[in-house]
């Protein structure tokens, strides 16, 4: 006897899955749009017709620029956050873990969406101080989830707190310049050096946290 098997009932989705869907698709043809063509032109019509989602749909979930564009940047932060978490979950077990997470991160600077996006948004909060208001405290939260993140697998060799959190920041800072330097200079071989003395510097005062 030939057995039938059933096919699955595929559910209608409900208001709030499509809801959800369509501001994901805001959110991410918003970073799309500051990356491509920059903050100044990225307006909320032209990052409509990249979402594919209607402009009453755009006006019912973010009624500005500036909110499309902070929700944008919280969408973008968590997101990151959330690859740097997975990346030291990876490497925590190799015996190179601290410098596969500094190459792993440094990939995510250089190659991803995080950091030409929020470049944009920095220099545009220069003079934007509606939009500057609204991304201090996204800011913020920003770096407490990665000073949470840095002392949940990193400790330093003296003991001392404040030392991860403040060579993290170091980390981030010098991340941040060369990407910001690589726009004018395309050399990678300069940079490769910058990054295998800073890896030899933090490794003499990191270690990582054994649970």
């Amino acid at each position: 006897m030939t057995v039938k098997m059933s096919t699955p009932v595929q559910l209608p989705r409900t208001q709030a899955q499509r809801s959800a869907e369509t501001q994901m698709l805001l959110l991410d043809a918003t970073i799309d749009t500051l990356i491509e063509v920059g903050y100044t032109r990225a307006s909320t019509m032209e990052i409509v017709k990249r979402s594919g989602v209607s402009r009453g749909a755009q006006v019912h979930h973010y009624g500005s620029k500036t909110g499309l564009i902070t929700a944008a940047t919280k969408h973008l932060f968590i997101g990151f956050i959330d690859e740097l978490e997975e990346l030291a979950l990876q490497v925590r077990c190799s015996d190179n873990h601290l410098e596969a997470f500094l190459d792993g991160t440094l990939e995510k600077f250089f190659h991803g969406r995080f950091f030409f996006a929020s470049l944009e948004l920095i220099i545009a909060a220069r003079t934007d101080i509606s939009l500057k208001n609204n991304l201090i405290p996204l800011i913020k939260e920003f770096h407490h989830r990665l000073d949470e993140l840095w002392d949940r697998f990193f400790v330093s060799t003296d003991a001392s707190p404040a030392n991860v959190a403040i060579l993290l920041n170091m980390t981030l800072c010098l991340l941040r310049g060369m990407a910001v330097q690589s726009v004018l200079r395309e050399d990678p071989d300069y940079y490769t050096e910058i990054i295998d003395t800073w890896k030899t510097i933090l490794l003499s005062f990191l270690t990582k946290r054994e649970n």
